[in-house]
């Protein structure tokens, strides 16, 4: 199958809501060995991230569960749980592993642009993240330096390389925020928003929806943060 027909089927598959199938012929577009374009590269996340995410949703349920009232009492019921979310964490980190090999194995160093560089660190930072919520307490703080590192890598690039107003800079901004102390995700949220938004009127339509939503989010993080006095409960890039 031809990379035009991999990326064809892919689209398909996203609009089917088939995130399975888009993964498969995302990964096809990958190994193809050339470079990925923009649409490939949001493919190639949103592929990942449908998957992780669903993960993540239903480990946090069963977490809940876990803690809950429910299986008080219960052992047989509490086991069960447990063997439920091993099975969820199995997928996840299995999912989290192979993005993060594809990542540093190939996207990365074969990145041509400052964005597409940008992108894939910030993706990995993402994925050693999600890695981290999930891992044994001996090893999560590795994961969660290992992510710190990829954003802090990106950052570096995105500061010097990419636009305020740039979605992948402010969404990098959004997500570096949960390793950052308050004060300093509510400085750094307010000076993103302060150097994007008198940029905004200059970008065509398109650049403008790219631009205010993740902007609309740190807003929103930045209110939280004011109240609460901490980045607890924080919003994710979209």
């Amino acid at each position: 199958m031809s990379r035009e027909q991999s990326m064809h089927l892919a689209r398909l598959a996203d609009k089917a809501n088939r995130f399975g199938d888009m993964l498969e012929y995302m990964k096809a577009v990958v190994t193809s060995g050339i470079d990925l374009t923009s649409e490939e590269r949001n493919l190639f996340c949103a592929a990942y991230k449908m998957t992780v995410d669903s993960h993540r949703r239903s480990w946090k349920v069963i977490t809940s569960v876990e803690k809950s009232g429910e299986v008080t009492g219960h052992p047989i019921h509490l086991a069960l749980a447990r063997k439920c979310k091993a099975k969820i964490e199995k997928d996840l980190t299995h999912t989290c592993e192979e993005v993060l090999h594809t990542l540093e194995t190939q996207l990365i160093s074969g990145a041509i642009s400052h964005e597409a560089r940008v992108f894939f660190q910030k993706m990995a930072g993402d994925y050693y993240r999600y890695l981290a919520e999930v891992a044994a307490e001996d090893t999560a703080q590795g994961l969660a330096q290992s992510s710190l590192e990829a954003y802090t890598r990106a950052n570096a690039i995105s500061a010097i390389h990419l636009a305020p107003t740039n979605p992948i800079r402010l969404g990098l901004t959004l997500n570096l925020s949960v390793y950052k102390s308050f004060s300093m995700a509510r400085d750094t949220a307010i000076q993103a928003i302060d150097s994007a938004i008198p940029l905004l009127e200059s970008l065509t339509e398109a650049e403008y929806s790219d631009a205010v939503l993740p902007i609309q989010i740190l807003q929103l993080n930045l209110a939280r943060w004011t109240f609460n006095m901490s980045v607890d409960g924080m919003e994710e890039e979209p």
